[in-house]
């Protein structure tokens, strides 16, 4: 499997030189982005056993936050993202101390989280001084990055697209790094049982907490980068149809792996684009394709292919 992610990179390091299409690179460009969403929400969701409906608030609010202090305040670009993750961080924690400390469990951890993210969407939607309201607001300003040669600018869809890559890299190590130290191992036991956990002198709630923190603060990432580059930003953005979308990547690729919400939300972000669906049938098809993986292959594709790879 690692030469097969390694292969993969290399072919995603090379592609932008032969593809010449603009619609292609853009496809690649925002299925990285989901694909980073993706694999910090399954920290949470597939890693410790909590399905979080969050996940969007915390990559719309870091959007807004970026997005107003660069425009509004006239901040650097990189100075506004510690201030965004920052704020998502500390509303993580507001949120997931509630939580964990009523030990909310499963459907009632998903409620709870979605009335949170849908409070922050309806203060986005009406703090129209501020947000401007349903119209969103139009970014024009682009990212730039200080190199040796010069300044570098983030403007065309050939750098966003080395940008983006370098984000989802940056955000799978990251969770795999986490999943493969201390606390990894102390969130597999407590995805397997709380009270396991308890009884093995785990301290249940605040690992919960930590994985929470840290995959809100990875979408919040994410939606530091997104607005610059879609070039507006809008409170759909928090929406829990988002929300659903990241959960249909994940179960699509497989919840117990890394790699499987890459698969799946490269998927599902090329899938629509690839047979011209509108959005409202777009939403239909993650919807058909969340029953279908439901009922017919619980554990996704990369469960699929490695139940094929034992029987072989």
């Amino acid at each position: 499997m690692r030469f097969a992610i390694l292969g993969g990179l290399l072919v995603a390091l090379v592609a932008p030189w032969f593809v010449k299409s603009d619609s292609t690179l853009a496809i690649a460009i925002y299925g990285f982005m989901a694909a980073s969403l993706a694999v910090s929400f399954n920290l949470i969701f597939g890693f410790t056993g909590q399905l979080s409906m969050f996940h969007a608030a915390s990559f719309g609010v870091s959007a807004y936050v970026v997005t107003i202090l660069v425009t509004s305040f006239g901040w650097n670009f990189w100075l506004a993202i510690p201030c965004a993750l920052a704020l998502v961080m500390a509303l993580s924690i507001l949120v997931g101390t509630i939580c964990f400390r009523f030990k909310l469990k499963e459907f009632y951890f998903a409620v709870v989280t979605m009335a949170f993210s849908e409070v922050l969407r309806l203060i986005t939607l009406n703090w129209n001084s501020v947000t401007n309201g349903s119209l969103g607001i139009t970014v024009v300003e682009k990212p730039s990055l200080w190199t040796p040669w010069g300044s570098l600018t983030f403007s065309s869809g050939f750098s966003w697209y080395y940008v983006t890559l370098a984000l989802l890299v940056v955000i799978y190590i990251i969770c795999q790094r986490v999943l493969g130290s201390w606390i990894g191992q102390c969130l597999a036991a407590i995805r397997l049982n709380d009270q396991l956990g308890e009884t093995l002198g785990i301290d249940v709630f605040k690992y919960k907490l930590l994985s929470f923190a840290i995959g809100s603060a990875l979408a919040g990432l994410v939606g530091a980068f997104y607005g610059f580059y879609a070039g507006f930003v809008e409170p759909h953005y928090l929406s829990i149809t988002l929300g659903l979308d990241i959960v249909a990547m994940v179960l699509l690729g497989g919840i117990n792996s890394l790699i499987g919400p890459v698969i799946g939300a490269l998927l599902l972000t090329a899938l629509p684009h690839m047979i011209e669906l509108s959005a409202e049938l777009r939403i239909a098809l993650y919807g058909a394709i969340l029953i279908f993986v439901i009922l017919v292959m619980p554990k996704g594709i990369m469960g699929l292919l490695s139940s094929r790879k034992n029987a072989a």
